[in-house]
């Protein structure tokens, strides 16, 4: 029985894979404010984003730099309970991984614990600045995944000049990593309908061994129909979209705007230090 509970948690968590990949797409999708800009200019107010997070020293701007990120997730429709999923989970695990600095960072003693050892007030500030840090850089790349479907956003990046193996490899990454998890649910599938008893460790890797086989094979020959089948359709290995080459007014408006934002929040921090 513990052997199909196994199999059983991970046909749910490849369930849980696509439905959150569809979820995406459908995000990406919505009537939101980012949706309607222009993936291109997403990436560099975005990425300008990320460098001024990186930079800043001061607390108060920090916390305005997320506060603006999170209202741009809200305007995008994005919902709070994934809003709060994404700030909760990764910056838990930094803050658990950053609680060592506020007794090796030297500094001003702030209080005393058993044991001897002591929190610092440079510990504690390093330990808020890192937290900070990493939250706006999650809610900066979570605004443009969640808001810019795949496809404009590897054209997006083949406007800046990224290379186009580069592109490549993660369109064909993206698209592959689907048809590897529905072959694989399938053949978890099979095996939970025709398991009738419980099995012992020599089947269940006896199993095992077969089904990566079969998995590889079956990828292979997937990939390669694949491939004709795009080639067949026009594809060249250039990534193509809808969306018309050139901005709007909007996206002006947006880029101006939002570099505007960042760069007077980057000169307020300089001028407070």
């Amino acid at each position: 029985m513990a052997r199909r509970h196994v199999v059983e948690k991970t046909l749910l968590d490849l369930s849980r894979a696509l439905e959150h990949a569809v979820y995406a797409e459908e995000l990406a999708r919505r009537p939101g404010l980012l949706q309607r800009i222009d993936p291109r200019v997403k990436v560099i107010v975005l990425g300008f984003a990320l460098l001024v997070s990186a930079s800043l020293h001061s607390w108060i701007t920090q916390v305005a730099l997320l506060i603006l990120l999170v209202a741009l997730l809200l305007a995008s429709r994005i919902p709070v309970t994934t809003i709060t999923r994404l700030l909760v989970g990764l910056p838990l695990f930094t803050l658990i991984v950053a609680t060592p600095a506020l007794f090796l960072v030297p500094g001003p003693e702030l209080f005393r614990l058993p044991f001897g050892l002591s929190v610092t007030t440079t510990g504690v500030w390093s330990m808020v600045t890192l937290l900070l840090r990493v939250t706006v850089s999650i809610a900066a790349a979570s605004a443009l995944v969640l808001t810019t479907r795949w496809a404009d956003l590897l054209v997006a990046f083949r406007a800046f000049r990224v290379p186009l193996i580069f592109v490549l490899v993660l369109a064909m990454a993206y698209r592959y990593i689907f048809v590897l998890l529905e072959l694989l649910q399938d053949l978890l599938l099979a095996r939970r309908s025709r398991l009738l008893r419980h099995d012992g460790s020599t089947e269940q890797r006896r199993w095992l061994s077969s089904a990566l086989t079969v998995l590889f094979q079956r990828s292979l020959r997937t990939s390669e129909h694949v491939y004709l089948a795009m080639a067949a359709r026009g594809y060249r290995g250039e990534p193509r979209t809808l969306r018309h080459r050139s901005l709007a007014e909007t996206d002006w408006l947006a880029l101006s705007l939002g570099s505007s934002v960042l760069a007077a929040l980057w000169l307020a921090d300089v001028v407070r230090l």
